[in-house]
């Protein structure tokens, strides 16, 4: 039986979808039942907890195998996976699946990718047999630029000369769903998945470039000023930790300290290329 965090986020919520396209049953462990109630209705077993709540955890870890971490990022999220891992590990998991980041990389000052190495480490020194997937930029950060690039022709972002490689959150969570479901679960062990879409390395001018396919008309990326961004986004996040952990996430794209780099690790495992760009902004344009 497969327990899984996050239904109700964008990456919790396509890797749901995903397990029930193949038929999976599985758990899920929510704050607010009325708020998943759509998935309970999709057949979704829902539990009530809390993962700040040890004994919430244990509940919802009985009868299961295996576990799928997805946490949003924020203030919360280290002491959170933490809880999570400790009671795992108390209750006897076997394994554990963590939705991590590729910028999760040692030498980072960045809170977000910070977050991740902090969870990482801990399951790795649990004893618990362990999988991290780490999806690259994704996709749906660029969702609301189709707009402001048909009004004002720009892509508006302070990443400087920095690229990326980009993912749609809808690959992740098949990916997750096939890593859960493959026969010999042992194969995935000890492994990071770092996987991208099948786009090349983008810089910002590329992705305007981009966008400007999708609407027809031309686009320029706009590198525009770092502090006054920060600013704009602050309503857009439930705290100011959050929007200036976005933007100090961006600043270490802009310097080059996190380059994109493109994997295959996708196409291998699953036998096709995930969504490009191009196809993911003409479903949302």
């Amino acid at each position: 039986m497969i327990l899984l965090t996050g239904i109700t986020g964008n990456n919790g919520g396509a890797t749901a979808n995903a397990l029930l396209e193949k038929g999976v049953k599985f758990r899920a462990l929510v704050r607010d039942l009325d708020k998943a109630s759509d998935w309970a209705d999709k057949g979704v077993e829902l539990v009530q907890g809390d993962l700040s709540d040890p004994a919430s955890i244990t509940a919802a870890l009985d009868g299961i195998h295996r576990a799928v971490l997805i946490l949003p990022n924020g203030e919360e999220q280290e002491s959170l996976e933490a809880s999570f891992i400790n009671t795992a590990k108390e209750a006897g998991l076997p394994w554990i699946i963590k939705l991590s980041s590729p910028e999760a990389v040692r030498g980072t000052t960045s809170p977000i990718p910070l977050a991740h190495i902090a969870g990482e480490d801990a399951i790795m020194a649990s004893g618990m047999n362990w999988t991290f997937v780490r999806p690259s930029f994704f996709m749906q950060n660029f969702r609301s630029s189709i707009g402001a690039a048909r009004s004002g022709g720009k892509l508006s972002m302070p990443m400087g000369n920095g690229d990326v490689v980009v993912t749609d959150t809808a690959d992740a969570g098949a990916f997750i769903a096939h890593v859960l479901t493959t026969e010999d679960s042992t194969a995935h062990y000890g492994q990071y998945y770092d996987i991208t879409g099948p786009d090349t390395v983008l810089t910002f001018q590329d992705i305007a470039n981009v966008i400007g396919e999708v609407i027809d008309a031309k686009v320029e990326y706009d590198d525009c000023d770092a502090a006054a961004y920060q600013e704009a986004i602050r309503p857009y996040h439930k705290n100011e930790w959050h929007s200036d952990a976005v933007a100090y996430l961006f600043a270490e794209i802009a310097n080059g300290n996190t380059p994109g780099h493109k994997t295959s690790t996708f196409q291998d495992m699953m036998g096709r290329p995930g969504k490009s760009l191009k196809e993911y902004l003409q479903e949302v344009s």
